[in-house]
Order: C-alpha cells, then structure tokens, then sequence
C-alpha cells in the first residue's frame, strides 16, 4: 500500500549511499524513527486502532491491529520496529485473502507502508500470495502512505516495488464531508491512487479515525464501525451513529 514528488510542495524519498531522505520544499533531511510504532498521524492514527468493519454490497474487510507482531525494517541506517495491521477480506462470505500490513512513522509524523505479507484463500485452502512485498527484499523505497501535513497537490507512491507494483497517489482534497454507515465525517482527505494495473481508485481518510471508505472500479468498502484501545475520539463521538 513509495519515491515521491510533490506539486508544489515536493516531497522526495529516497535510499542511497547517503542514505534515506525526506524532503519538502527542496529540504533534504533524513527522517529519524524514534517511536515508529507510535502511529498518530490525525488521518491515520493507527496506534489507538482495535478494528475497523468496512463492508460493501458484497465484501467485507475486518482491520485489526496486530501490535503483538514484531517486526523490523533497515531504513537509512535504522532499525525501524513496524506496526502490522491485519485485513481480513471476505468476498460473498467466504475468506479471500489475509494480508498484513507493515506502518511506521517518523518523528515528523509522516506515515510510511514497509511491505505486506499476503496469504490468499480458495475453498478455505492457502492459494497464493500474489502482491506480498517486504522493503529491503523486494525494493530499497519505503512506500510514503500519508505525509504529515496532507496539502492539495501533494504526490507520492504508496508502493515502489517495480516487480509486484508501483503506484503513483495524488492528494486532491483536504475538505471533503463523507457519510458512512459508522457515521457522518468532516474535513475528510481524498487520495486518488493510481496502481501499475491502469485502474484509478480513491481512499477516505477522516480526522482522529482512519480510512473511512475506498472507492475502486468494482466497489466501494465503507466504514461500519470503528473500535479503538482507548476511548474515542471527539469527532467520532459526534457523528457515530
């Protein structure tokens, strides 16, 4: 779920011999992990996530924080700890696919995807693992998820992994009002993600909550209900039905 370039505001990510680099505005700084785990990103704040329910006509997908999974990326230099996030997808009923995630984020707040390990399932038997990728195994570049400040015009790639999948994302709206099942949600970010398969989608993300909805040619998957390990947020509290 990324080297990126924002307009007008750049950002850039990158591994090198000088290592791994984040800038805005021209500025070259290497992003210092001293909590990684701690994921409070307003649009993201998974660190306080127990699960979320997304659901549509057909499918539905339980996200649920896995903070009892360890794992560890080399970022620049770094021995960065994840966060995983396990989605389990479930398509007219039945399990389809396992994934989990791996989040981490910088002291400036900026939310990086480090990989995914992926189990599909047919007739409830492992199938595959198409589209699992890991960073330092499969590609040098951290995919960037969310910056911390998401500005209008700002690009970026979720994913840089040339053998499984590159994804160009843009954020196109800082001010959008979205009505879920869980509720009514203000002041939501739109990204529109652009995969190497040609398909255009978009995601959801709402203040103190997460991803509230994602929009793809065959459907969309809208938050049900959202649970947190601590009590919720105020703008949760307001609009959950």
């Amino acid at each position: 779920m990324k080297t990126a370039i924002l307009l007008p505001v750049v950002l850039t990510v990158a591994i090198s011999s000088a290592g791994f680099g984040l800038a805005r505005a021209g500025e070259k700084a290497a992003p210092v992990f001293s909590h990684p785990r701690e994921i409070t990103n307003s649009y993201l704040p998974l660190a306080s996530l127990k699960q979320d329910i997304l659901e549509s006509r057909d499918e539905r997908v339980e996200r649920t924080a896995k903070p009892e999974v360890k794992k560890t990326f080399r970022i620049g230099g770094q021995t960065v700890a994840a966060l995983a996030v396990e989605d389990r997808e479930y398509a007219g009923g039945r399990l389809a696919e396992v994934t989990l995630d791996y989040f981490a984020q910088d002291d400036d707040g900026n939310v990086y995807y480090l990989g995914e390990d992926v189990d599909e399932y047919r007739d409830g038997k492992i199938s595959g693992h198409s589209g699992a990728w890991l960073l330092g195994r499969d590609t040098l570049t951290p995919g960037v998820l969310l910056p911390a400040h998401p500005q209008v015009g700002d690009k970026f790639r979720s994913e840089d992994v040339p053998q499984v999948s590159i994804e160009q994302d843009e954020l196109v709206s800082t001010s959008e009002t979205v009505t879920v099942p869980a509720g009514t949600f203000h002041d939501c970010v739109k990204v529109r993600e652009q995969p190497s398969d040609g398909k255009t989608e978009y995601k959801l993300y709402a203040p103190g909550v997460g991803c509230i909805a994602e929009v793809e040619s065959d459907g969309t998957v809208q938050l049900k209900s959202h649970s947190t390990n601590s009590p919720a947020p105020i703008a949760m509290r307001a609009v959950a039905k």
